[in-house]
Parts: C-alpha cells; structure tokens; sequence
C-alpha cells in the first residue's frame, strides 16, 4: 500500500503518427482511449499539443478535449500542455471557457512555454519573446476569467486593438470554475519553472526525466519556495498531492508479455533523435532495458506495477501519476486491455 492516501490517475495522449497508422486512426485512437478512461475511473486525461512534427499532429489541445468533454461525464480534462506563446491570449481564454462549460466544469488548465524552435519558426514567433509572450498571454487568461472582461495593453499583445468600437472585450463565455479552473505548471526539467509554480500557488505536472530521488527532491524545492512565498502548509500540501509525474506504463499477464509488446512503439517514439530531449528523457541513446532498469517507464503483471506505484509516491510523495499506456502509439485493441488491467487489477492494489 502507498503512504499516499488516495492516489489519483491520469492517462496522456501524444497522438503519434508511426509509419503504421494513418492520421485518422491516430485523431480516434485518442478519443476512444479518454472515453475509455472515464468509463474505468480514472481521475484525469491530459492531451499534448505540437505542430509541425509526427510526434504530436494536436496543433491546438482545446480542439481535442472539446470533442472529449462531450463524450464523457466525470473525468478531468487537461492540457498538458498548452503553449501559451502559440496562442492569441482572447482566443485562448474564449476557446478553454468554452471546453470548460462543455465538460461541466472539468478543465485542468496546464501551461508551458513551449521549447521545439521548428513551432516558434511554423508560426512566426521570435523565439527570444518566448518567456515575455508566456507572461502576457497567462496575465490576459486570467484577467478574462476572473473578471469576464479583458483591457490589457502589453509589449506584445493589445487587447482590444486600437479602435473607435470599444475599450474593453467581454468574454464569452465565462468559465464554470469560479474564479478560473484549476492551473497546472508543466515542468519538464527546468527547475525555475517549479519554483515559479510554487511562488504562484499552482500544482504541477513532471516530465519523464527526473528519478525518484530527483522527484523527491524537487517536491522539497516545491514546498520550499511555496512556503517561502507565504503559501500556507495546507495548501502547500494540497497541490503536491494534486501533481503528478508522467510515465509510460503497460500491464500486461506478464513483465515478459509487456516488455515484448511495448518495444516496437516506445523505441520508434525515443529514437528520434530531435523528440528525446523534448520529453525530458535526455539525449542519450539508450537501450530498451536501459529505459526499463532506469524506471522511464514502468512494465510488468498487475502484481509487479502495483508494487512499482506504490514505491514510487512513497518515495516521491507525489500524489498523482499520468500514465502513457500509448507511447509510440501501441495497437489500440492493447492499450484499452492494458488501461482495464489497471484500473481493475492494479488500482485495488493502491
């Protein structure tokens, strides 16, 4: 059993195109999976958003949870994350407010800068604004939501624009989640973004890359800086038991079943070569058991990934963990088969 007392699961969708599944085997692959998730409990479901690469074909994260919130009724819908640079800030907070009212208010709201120079290039974005834009983008979200109306004028972004109509823009429609829903800082290996995090008063998200020793460590930092930003304990332990690391996971009859069936898809997915640093997995080649013995991903029976969970918020303290069933983007038929195993067979275990 975990020290955690009620550990929460999320799953995560990356929407691959691998040579062997085509662009709408991939957009319906994702949609089944969160339905799926929602029917077997789990907590959340958090969807990644890329351009221009195979890796990720979710140009923009709201389109896909717009069309989840409206095939599910109780599961939380994230994203994980939205670029806040790649977005006019208006649209933003109009399209989320949307998705939350869709869903009945299940938005998790998770921010990032963004880090691939090809996204910046694709849209025309300095790269060099990149931190700057994150800062007015957030700002003009969350002056929408809260307020429901929006008058800002900053370095990049003026809304409204210079005009004769009006001096200020209502949002349509509010949010549901009053003041705003929930916001998540994603933190793939940058210290300074945790800490940021902690300073505003919002939960988290990890990368792949840190261990456990270094997952423990940085909910230290976590609580740290929050405290030192007048952040109560209470509330302080409140979104570490919300965060959560993510992990590529299959459950399988066997460890040797789930090792052989996940190989193909998780080593296409990290051996290219511009993806692997971007997932916070490093640029080291490694090999498939490297991965396994470094705990990159967690396989095995039912019996040995409930061991695993449990060790890993003992040692963490973390109260979460978003489990990527479809790294590679593994046969649908398996990975719906690997989430009920879970949800039936290691989850009692928790």
């Amino acid at each position: 059993m975990s020290n955690v007392a009620t550990p929460h699961y999320g799953i995560f969708s990356l929407s691959n195109v691998p040579p062997w599944n085509t662009h709408n085997e991939v957009v319906n692959k994702a949609i089944e999976q969160i339905v799926h998730a929602d029917k077997l409990g789990f907590e959340e479901a958090w969807v990644a958003e890329h351009n221009g690469r195979r890796y990720g074909i979710v140009a923009s994260a709201q389109l896909l949870l717009a069309a989840a919130a409206a095939a599910t009724s109780r599961i939380r819908l994230g994203s994980g994350v939205s670029r806040l640079p790649m977005h006019h800030p208006l649209r933003l907070a109009e399209d989320y407010a949307y998705v939350d009212q869709l869903s009945g208010g299940r938005l998790n709201f998770g921010i990032g800068k963004a880090y691939d120079r090809l996204e910046f290039q694709a849209y025309g974005i300095p790269e060099a604004e990149r931190d700057e834009r994150y800062e007015e983008v957030f700002e003009i979200v969350m002056q929408a939501w809260r307020t429901g109306k929006v008058k800002f004028a900053g370095k990049h972004y003026r809304v409204p624009a210079e005009g004769e109509v009006a001096d200020e823009i209502e949002l349509f429609p509010e949010v549901a989640q009053k003041p705003t829903p929930p916001v998540f800082v994603m933190v793939s290996s940058s210290e300074e973004s945790l800490r940021s995090a902690a300073r505003r008063g919002f939960s988290f998200v990890l990368g792949q890359r840190p261990t456990r020793d270094d997952v423990r460590r940085l909910v230290g930092v976590y609580r740290e800086e929050a405290r030192a930003a007048g952040h109560s304990f209470d509330a302080i332990d409140e979104n570490i038991a919300r965060a959560s690391q993510l992990k590529a996971i299959h459950v399988a009859d066997s460890h040797e079943q789930a090792r052989r069936e996940y190989e193909h898809g998780y080593m296409w997915y990290v051996n290219i070569l511009s993806n692997r640093a971007k997932v916070g997995l490093g640029i080291d080649e490694l090999t498939y058991d490297e991965y396994i013995d470094r705990k990159t991903l967690i396989l095995g029976s039912p019996d040995q990934v409930a061991e695993e969970l449990a060790s890993f918020h003992s040692h963490t303290g973390l109260g979460g963990l978003v489990a990527w069933f479809d790294a590679g983007s593994q046969p649908q038929e398996q990975v719906l088969r690997s989430m009920t195993m879970f949800a039936e067979k290691v989850r009692p275990q928790l």
